[in-house]
This record gives structure tokens, C-alpha cells and sequence, in this order.
């Protein structure tokens, strides 16, 4: 065990150090600040739950705004409350690694991190249910990044940090925080908020005011950019099965894409029922 532990030292450490790619056609260690697509659109991402308050609510926002986001959990948060973790899947939303318990790791060696980005993953699959749920990215708490975004490349996972931040982590009301998002909207921004690590009412209630309203001024959701590659096309919503009752809200994959129903269905083929399913965009 000692020589192994060692030798996972030494490989990470080179690694870091040429800042070359933690394997082949994988993710390369660097970090992240964009969309995976350009264009008028924005990525966004929440950060430190799930929480039993919160993370309901806002899952409820996206549906009816037929948003998908990026959710970068916390492992405590995922073991407390799986059942939430399951419904983030379920929707068809991206899954983070945020470490365990929002610990400041950029001074952790390599073994360390390696150690705690393996059983955040572990906790957040566990949750899910799922031992092959795809997790793409991983960001430091508190962007101390260290070793991390090599360590994090080398377990699959792209380092995701952010361009806008409406710091909804100060105590602002609704109306300050929506301010700054409008303000701070750029095409290929990626957003920072929380659903988790305290009271998030004015968050939440900020996005009420914000999302219709870029809607209606023509931008569009997508993904965080991942790095390396190529990948296979990989859903985190159930696949659509031809047989099943799904209703309105309901999110399925299918050929490598998002629904999302808008009333109750059974038998339309999402690919070829526009006028029943939403699509919400690739995987």
C-alpha cells in the first residue's frame, strides 16, 4: 500500500508539473471558464447542496423554465439526502464534485486530493444509485485549486471555475443579486450560485425574475466546456422507453439529447413529437 501511495504521488506530481494530460484523449488539466458551445448563451451552475430547503425549489424553477444546469454537490450533502441527488439525475442535470465538505485543498499534496475527490465521487454514485453516473467536472471550493485540476483530470473529471459571479453568498435581496446577474450576463459565461450552504431565498427569488426574462431576450442554457477528449455522447435523465407514462415536467434522454414533456404522453417517439416534447439540448 505504501509503495502504491507513492508511486500516485509521483505520477500526479509529474503531472502537475508538465501540466500534460492526465491520459490519453482525457480531460487535460486545464480550467475551465466557458460554455461547451458558443453564441448568446450561459451555463449555469450550483454550488454546496443539495439541500432539503433549497434544491427542490430551484429543481421545480428549472423544469418550468425547461433549463438544465450543472449541480457541483458537496459528498456530505449527497449522503444525507440521496433521495434530492436522484432528482437532479433524473431532470437531466450535469453532476460536480465539490469535495466532501467544502474543504480548502490547495494546499493538500496530490494522495490527498486524489483521496478526497475519490469518495466524493463514490458518495454522489452511491446517492444516485448509479455505480456509472457520469460526473464531468469538479471545482475547488473557494477556487483554491492546488493540485486539483490535474488530480481531478487524471479521475476523468474537467476543472470548472466561472466568469460571472452575482456574489449571492453577501446577503443581497432578490433585486440586487438579478441586478448583477443582467449586468454580468456575457455569451459563453459560465454563472456561479448556490442552492446549498445557507439561506438561498434571495437566490431563488432572483432567478424567478431573471430566467424568463432572458428567455425572452433570445439566450439559451448549455453545458460547461469539458477539455480533452473526444467523449462519448453520456445522459444522466433515464433513457425514453416507448412503453412508459411520462407527465408534464418529465425529462428523458434520447440519442444523445434532453426532453422534457410538456403534458402527459405515452408512445410519441421524442425524437419525431415536438409538438409534445421540448428539446432541451445535448447531453
Amino acid at each position: 500500500m505504501r509503495l502504491h501511495a507513492l508511486s500516485l504521488i509521483t505520477a500526479l506530481t509529474a503531472l502537475v508539473a508538465s501540466g500534460g494530460p492526465a491520459h490519453a484523449d482525457g480531460p487535460t488539466g486545464e480550467i475551465v471558464h466557458r460554455t461547451q458551445n458558443a453564441g448568446q448563451v450561459v451555463a449555469l451552475t450550483f454550488d454546496d447542496g443539495p439541500s432539503p430547503t433549497w434544491t427542490p425549489e430551484f429543481l421545480e424553477l428549472l423544469r418550468r423554465e425547461q433549463v438544465r444546469a450543472t449541480f457541483c454537490l458537496l459528498g456530505s450533502q449527497a449522503r444525507a439526502h440521496p433521495e434530492l441527488v436522484r432528482r437532479i439525475v433524473a431532470d437531466g442535470h450535469a453532476v460536480c464534485n465539490h469535495t466532501l465538505k467544502h474543504d480548502y485543498i490547495a494546499g493538500w499534496t496530490p494522495q490527498e486530493i486524489h483521496t478526497e475527490l475519490t469518495a466524493t465521487n463514490e458518495a454522489i454514485r452511491t446517492a444516485a444509485g448509479d455505480p456509472g453516473l457520469p460526473i464531468r467536472y469538479f471545482r475547488a471550493p473557494y477556487a483554491g485549486w492546488g493540485a486539483s485540476p490535474q488530480v481531478a483530470a487524471s479521475l476523468g473529471m474537467t476543472a470548472l471555475a466561472w466568469t460571472t459571479d452575482p456574489q449571492d453568498w453577501d446577503g443581497s435581496p432578490a433585486d440586487v443579486l438579478a441586478q448583477r446577474l443582467d449586468a454580468r450576463r456575457r455569451p459563453t459565461a459560465v454563472v456561479l450560485s448556490h442552492d446549498g450552504g445557507g439561506d438561498r431565498s434571495a437566490t431563488l427569488a432572483a432567478y424567478r425574475q431573471v430566467l424568463p426574462r432572458w428567455r425572452q431576450d433570445g439566450w439559451g442554457f448549455d453545458r460547461p466546456a469539458v477539455t480533452g477528449g473526444p467523449y462519448p455522447v453520456v445522459c444522466t435523465a433515464p433513457a425514453w422507453r416507448v412503453h412508459d407514462v411520462y407527465g408534464g415536467g418529465d425529462r428523458v434522454s434520447r440519442d444523445g439529447r434532453v426532453y422534457q414533456a410538456r403534458w402527459w404522453t405515452k408512445l410519441e417517439d421524442p425524437l419525431a413529437a415536438p409538438w409534445v416534447w421540448a428539446d432541451l439540448g445535448a447531453c
